[in-house]
């Protein structure tokens, strides 16, 4: 990935808590069936390395968890916060009109040796699971407050059949 050095960010901490952040992980192998890709929810254990270890649990369905037991090394990208940035938001553009719109992201990319497990003990092993974001947090039937209120939705309107520009 293309980093300049200004807008790097080498600081392991910060990285992690961008993980813990935005658990769901951009999984990327390239192995015997190709390139494939699947979002998946990562725990970040911490203990048994510096930079700790990635866990995650594959359906048997999914094939890529038999590409994980052929490859050498694997990527997974995490996306954090994103969005665009407008030129007149640049002091510059007043003075010389030449700037161009960017878009600023933050994204962690993570890449290691992958390693099945298929031992009940090990995958049962205490770790905090990933926290669902606020907004389906309270609709999920395994939350508390689901058990005790009956859950709102919000519906969008019907479709008309027309198009936003009335065509």
């Amino acid at each position: 990935m293309y980093q300049p050095p200004a807008f790097r960010e080498d600081r392991i901490e910060v990285q992690q808590q961008l993980i813990r952040t935005h658990p769901l992980g951009l999984l990327i192998t390239a192995g015997p069936s190709g390139l494939l890709a699947n979002l998946f929810p990562f725990l970040l254990d911490q203990g048994g390395s510096e930079k700790g270890t990635l866990r995650l649990h594959i359906a048997r369905a999914n094939p890529q968890w038999r590409e994980l037991e052929t490859i050498e090394e694997c990527l997974v990208v995490f996306q954090g916060p994103q969005d665009y940035v407008t030129p007149s938001w640049y002091a510059t553009k007043q003075e010389t009109g030449k700037v161009v719109p960017t878009w600023n992201y933050a994204t962690v990319h993570a890449w290691g040796r992958p390693r099945v497990v298929n031992d009940d003990v090990w995958l049962r092993r205490p770790a905090e699971p990933p926290r669902p974001p606020p907004l389906f947090r309270h609709h999920h039937p395994a939350h508390p407050d689901h058990r005790n209120r009956s859950v709102r939705t919000r519906h969008s309107p019907p479709y008309s059949g027309r198009r936003r520009d009335n065509r």
